[in-house]
């Protein structure tokens, strides 16, 4: 088959569709005939198959159309458009399936019209909440009619959790025999070509810098941690538009030693992070499925995460995780400082996560759905 991998972020950059895509690349190129159309402006080859990117650099309007320009003759003899966005990526894509007569399998990690509108501030309601009375003007009008549109219009819809493809189907109405829960993968183990030991009390958080990911909740508890442990290290590695925010609240809770910034980082690096690290934490009030949580699993560290719909169908309190309540920074740091203290929990949820891997999220089972909805 010729399959088009149509994505909105592309490696080097991180972020669960960039590693999600380069990661399928590499297990699709050997049977099939792999194409990669991708918003990017620096971007990686993968050797066997064949790429064409959009800078991002672009006005919006000029963007979305060169992206259509492009998907469209990418796409020439192609058997499926298989799509990782529903707005940037979904919409020209359906456009192109239609006009080609090409079937579109979407792939619908995250509302992008709630995601935005929490971005631009324009809504502090939860996921659930926004979709029952969404607010924030035209823009969001506009995102959910689109999404609207694509995921009607899509010839099937994955999502990577059970909890993520009953809140689109409330919300958008979209017909359940064209839906489908395919978990996601962890990503391939990196190989890294020296020994680093782990650093006692050193907790990392891998992330895009936005206001759902709570990264300022991780501080607020390393905060308190720092009054038990005064060696204790955050190590906060990606970037967002609530950088400069948490670089300011790191500096009034007097963390400037503790906390540090580490910015975008490589897929190599945040491997590294996690191996030389003693806590994962995902602060999450939303999340589809993280992506972020079965990376930990595969680097065998253990995760400290809040208990919402979606993590918690990967992160099993007292199995493959502990798992606190959104906004709890006492219970936040309750449970990091509770994992510093005892190595055999450590080791027991580490043992957890790898048979939840085995069992639930391994790429033979993810192939295996993709291969039937191809």
């Amino acid at each position: 088959m010729k399959i088009i991998l149509a994505t909105p972020v592309y490696p080097p950059e991180i972020g669960g569709p960039a590693t999600y895509t380069k990661e399928l690349a590499l297990r699709l190129r050997d049977a099939h005939e792999v194409v990669i159309v991708a918003y990017a402006s620096t971007s990686e080859r993968i050797p066997g198959t064949t790429l064409f990117t959009v800078s991002k650099r672009r006005p919006l309007p000029l963007r979305l159309l060169k992206y259509a320009f492009t998907l469209f003759r990418a796409s020439r003899g192609a058997d499926v458009l298989y799509v990782q966005n529903a707005i940037a990526a979904g919409l020209p894509a359906i456009l192109v399936g239609m006009a080609r007569r090409i079937p579109v399998v979407l792939k619908f990690v995250g509302d992008e019209a709630w995601e935005r509108a929490s971005q631009e501030r324009r809504t502090k309601k939860p996921l659930e909440a926004f979709l029952a009375r969404p607010d924030g003007g035209w823009r969001t009008y506009l995102r959910m009619r689109i999404q609207r549109f694509v995921l009607r219009r899509a010839d099937a819809v994955t999502t990577p959790s059970a909890y993520l493809g009953e809140a689109i189907c409330r919300t958008y109405g979209i017909f359940k025999g064209r839906l489908h829960t395919n978990y996601n993968a962890a990503e391939k183990p990196e190989t890294v070509p020296f020994f680093s030991p782990v650093v006692p009390r050193q907790i990392v958080v891998t992330a895009r810098l936005v206001e759902w990911k709570g990264i300022d909740g991780v501080i607020r508890a390393t905060a308190r941690l720092a009054k038990e442990f005064p060696d204790v290290r955050l190590l906060i590695a990606g970037d967002g538009p609530e950088e400069e925010r948490l670089k300011k609240l790191a500096a009034e809770l007097g963390l400037q030693k503790q906390v540090t910034f580490l910015g975008r980082v490589s897929r190599a690096e945040t491997w590294h992070l996690r191996k030389t690290s003693e806590v994962y934490v995902l602060n999450s009030t939303y999340e589809g499925l993280p992506h972020t949580a079965l990376t930990s699993f595969a680097a065998e560290i253990p995760v400290v995460a809040t208990d919402i719909p979606g993590t918690n169908e990967a992160v099993y309190h007292e199995k493959s995780g502990l798992l606190v309540p959104a906004g709890d920074e006492v219970a936040l740091a309750g449970a990091i400082a509770r994992l510093f203290g005892d190595p055999a929990l450590r080791a027991r949820l580490v043992a957890g996560a790898k048979e939840i891997l085995a069992e639930k999220f391994s790429w033979e089972t993810h192939l295996r759905t993709l291969d039937t909805l191809f």
